[in-house]
């Protein structure tokens, strides 16, 4: 009797379901997807950005510290730890230094070197500042030589190591 009742039930709420109408028709979205452009924009309508312009440009163009410079940098005798204070950190757009930040406005090449203009900020002080950079060396033995970049040349009294990372 239990099996015929639950049988009974069953067919019940069967029949309640949705008329074959219902089913051929698909659900309403519960919101409007964002259309897609073909080169994978959002459909905003925006215009693709001109193949040229979506290489990579050369550092001074982008105003981007080039990528052989990145990473971090510690007087050659010094630990590479966070409290060293001749540590610096160089990414694409800033540059910071134990007490400072230096926030990149320019970039431009001399010769082998970068010149990179910062907007600087520590210690409750802003300031700009232009700083030379050089590589020196290969491999393990690379070296990171920083000086005045308003200034010609100068030989770095302190350069730095690239520190694990």
């Amino acid at each position: 009797m239990r099996n015929s009742v639950c049988l009974m039930l069953a067919m019940a709420l069967s029949a309640c379901g949705t008329s074959p109408a219902d089913e051929a028709a698909p659900p309403e979205p519960l919101e409007t997807p964002i259309p897609v452009e073909p080169d994978g924009g959002i459909g905003d309508g925006a215009e693709p950005l001109p193949q040229e312009a979506s290489q990579e440009q050369p550092a001074g163009a982008a105003n981007v510290i080039p990528a052989g410079f990145h990473g971090v940098w510690d007087y050659e005798g010094g630990t590479c730890a966070l409290e060293s204070d001749m540590r610096m950190e160089i990414s694409a757009s800033e540059i910071m230094f134990y007490e400072s930040i230096g926030i990149v406005t320019a970039v431009s090449p001399d010769g082998e070197d970068t010149l990179v203009a910062l907007a600087m900020e520590g210690e409750g002080e802003t300031w700009e500042q232009s700083t030379r950079l050089s590589l020196v060396g290969e491999g393990d033995d690379v070296r990171l030589h920083t000086s005045d970049g308003d200034a010609p040349k100068q030989i770095d009294e302190y350069p730095s190591k690239k520190c694990p990372e």
